[in-house]
């Protein structure tokens, strides 16, 4: 049997960080540590070491962005694979009804400060610096999904850089 992945999630919504770690340890392959206070994610990020991030976007202290970045210029966390989670995109679409259609897990964003306008979740994931984007409101196959994703695509990154140097 394989080693359990860990993740580590950040969002305020305390009830949605518990639900999650639930529904992820539930299938098995996944060690959940979370925490609803943006100001120590960092430092919860230092001390477990996860295989993965979960980052909500819009956080009361501190903004997932910013905590994203602070994570890539740091030596120790640089190299975790983060996934944006927000429920962002849905709030733009509820706004924006005839300009777009609603799909999950399809998110968008209008373009604020050093962030442009984009819409999915490739678009926003490159907008943030991160290794990918989901929408809430998601199911846990559609996270699980997303999470596998990641560690396939720097697998298979790990291993085109390993073939190049040969």
């Amino acid at each position: 049997m394989s080693e359990k992945k860990k993740i580590v999630m950040i969002d305020d919504e305390q009830e949605l960080c518990f639900m999650v770690k639930g529904n992820l340890e539930d299938t098995g392959a996944f060690v959940v540590v979370t925490t609803s206070n943006a100001l120590e994610a960092e430092t919860l990020v230092q001390r477990e070491k996860p295989d993965i991030v979960l980052l909500d976007v819009v956080m009361p202290g501190r903004r997932g962005n910013e905590i994203a970045i602070s994570l890539r210029k740091n030596p120790e966390t640089k190299n975790i694979p983060i996934v944006m989670v927000s429920g962002k995109g849905e709030m733009i679409y509820n706004k924006k009804k005839d300009e777009f259609k609603w799909q999950p897990n399809n998110p968008m964003t209008k373009g604020r400060g050093n962030l442009p306008e984009a819409k999915g979740a490739d678009a926003l994931s490159e907008a943030y610096g991160v290794d990918d984007y989901v929408s809430k409101p998601f199911t846990t196959e559609l996270l699980v999904e997303v999470i596998n994703g990641v560690f396939e695509k720097r697998k298979k990154a790990k291993q085109k850089a390993e073939a190049e140097e040969l």
